[in-house]
């Protein structure tokens, strides 16, 4: 099974009542491609750290700490995530993947908690090159599906 499909199937397992919508994400492997980009530390945001300090300016660190440690992901809001990620970033993910900005902060809204929750196991916001991301994801996911 491909990353990208064990990837989808863990997102659409922590999706429950929103999988309809995560799925819909998850079917556009350029928005996905984008996502991963923004959790590399080569990113224009500096990968997991750096979206954790985006989401701490943001007031939003609460919900990003839920997200990193034990326990359930508190839910976010698609204003949210603009908030915290910026509209650059949103248009830019939107124009990669051919959707709506407002599609797109929606479909972010609903993917990444499971996707952090995935990269920080163990709580940690460790910088991670793309190469790395892909692998844990994929080490994660494994036998899981």
């Amino acid at each position: 099974m491909s990353l990208f499909n064990s990837l989808t199937n863990a997102v659409l397992k922590g999706a429950g009542k929103n999988a309809g919508l995560a799925g819909l994400v998850m079917q556009n492997p350029k928005l996905m491609q984008g996502l991963m980009g923004l959790m590399s530390k080569d990113s224009q945001i500096g990968g997991l750290p750096g979206l954790v300090a985006q989401f701490n300016s943001a007031g939003l660190g609460d919900v990003m700490g839920s997200w990193l440690g034990q326990g359930a992901n508190k839910p976010i809001s698609a204003p949210q995530v603009e908030q915290a990620l910026g509209g650059n970033i949103i248009n830019q993910l939107a124009s990669q993947a051919n959707m709506a900005p407002a599609e797109t902060s929606n479909a972010l809204a609903q993917v990444l908690p499971a996707m952090v929750d995935k990269l920080s196991p163990k709580g940690g916001a460790g910088a991670m090159d793309m190469g790395s991301v892909q692998s844990m994801l994929g080490g994660l996911l494994k036998g899981k599906l």
